[in-house]
């Protein structure tokens, strides 16, 4: 469905993540000589590095970053708030804020909501877990390491995935006093090549944090963890680092969605039934894996794409990605860098030390030089596509 004549084209871009930040800034950048209103939507009102949450748990002093600054100016409005449902056939979403219950009217949207910690799968998690998947997560997280640091109290990390490995460094190496343990349903280091996984052994063992593999957790109670094999880990502090979950917002909106309740996406990132419905990042159904590296080039794509269309310009070709690493900090002063094949397989090639912790740094930085730089120079980053032009 085409906006009418001479009446303003209007976006909505749900969510003020990497992904949501992106999209509505890039998008801005290319229309601005058009008469499109870009409305970007979010709970809070201050841009989060969620790639640093671990450094907020570890009582790292983070920047604060608000949204409406980094907007550009012409094209963009800012509204804090939090959408309760989005209609896709009234093309309206309803927003929860602080003045009362608003109606935004869009002829397209982007939905890039984001991803939580799924703290609802295993009885106990939501009551006496804590996670690092959002900034007041981390925060409450933080209080309970300075409560615990005076005690040499046992920390408890469930998840041997990226989130948790990054965790556990950064908890350990912050506060050597405490008793850092992880626990992983398979091997330690089982995503990783031989040379990635025996590095990441090394270092836990220079942090002296312990590890217990094979260890599935069926029940988390107020001081200990129940395995499926009747293994008990007991903690002063739990922290849950388990899987993502997208926000029951698509489903329960009636927008068609998969068995993790992420948005249905075709080739060009628009949802089939509702083509004027873009779904990126975490909360679109895409093949690729969760995180900053996917959610921004599905972001930058979907501008692109939605902006030809405004434009009445011939559209880009299907989405395409292609990996390179993955960057894992492990601490401040450490890090593994792990190059990968174009679809994520592992290669045995790595960097280590401080030169990988200098990279990963480097990488985080660049999430938010990205938003600047996109802000000052429309399509900058992440190339300039033309129709048959894939992104790689």
């Amino acid at each position: 469905m085409k906006p009418q004549p001479n009446k303003p084209t209007k976006v909505v871009v749900l969510g003020g993540g990497y992904a949501g930040m992106l999209a509505a800034i890039r998008l801005a950048g290319k229309v601005r000589q058009t008469n499109t209103q870009i409305t970007l939507i979010n709970g809070s009102a201050h841009f989060v590095e969620r790639v640093r949450m671990h450094q907020l748990a570890a009582n790292q002093t983070l920047k604060v970053r608000p949204i409406a600054q980094l907007l550009p100016k012409k094209n963009t409005n800012f509204c804090e708030g939090w959408v309760t449902r989005v209609d896709p056939q009234a093309q309206t979403v309803q927003v929860q804020t602080a003045d009362g219950d608003r109606s935004i009217a869009y002829d397209y949207m982007i939905y890039a909501p984001g991803s939580a910690t799924d703290m609802q799968g295993v009885p106990g998690v939501a009551e006496f877990a804590h996670d690092v998947g959002s900034a007041p997560a981390a925060a409450r997280l933080q209080k309970a390491l300075l409560a615990a640091q005076t005690h040499a109290s046992r920390v408890l990390i469930v998840g041997g995935g990226l989130t948790g490995i990054e965790a556990a460094t950064e908890i350990a190496e912050t506060y050597p006093a405490l008793q850092v343990t992880l626990a992983t349903q398979s091997e330690l280091g089982d995503a990783l090549s031989y040379k990635g996984a025996r590095y990441l052994r090394q270092v836990f063992g220079q942090l002296n944090i312990h590890f217990v593999e094979h260890a599935r957790v069926t029940e988390v109670t107020a001081a200990q963890a129940q395995c499926a094999d009747g293994r008990t880990l007991p903690f002063d502090v739990c922290v849950w680092a388990g899987s993502f979950r997208a926000p029951a917002l698509a489903k329960a909106s009636g927008l068609p969605t998969d068995s993790r309740g992420r948005v249905l996406i075709d080739e060009t990132l628009r949802n089939p039934t509702f083509p004027n419905i873009y779904a990126v990042g975490d909360a679109a159904a895409a093949p690729v894996r969760m995180g900053c590296v996917t959610a921004m080039p599905m972001a930058a794509y979907a501008a692109d794409h939605l902006a030809a269309q405004i434009l009445g310009q011939a559209p880009v070709a299907p989405f395409g990605f292609k990996f390179l690493v993955r960057c894992i900090s492990l601490g401040r002063r450490r890090g593994l860098v792990q190059f990968v094949e174009g679809d994520d397989a592992t290669r045995e090639k790595i960097i280590t030390g401080w030169t990988a912790a200098r990279i990963k740094e480097l990488i985080c930085r660049f999430t938010v030089w990205a938003l600047h730089w996109e802000k000052r120079f429309p399509a900058a980053i992440f190339g300039r596509r033309k129709p048959g032009a894939h992104l790689n």
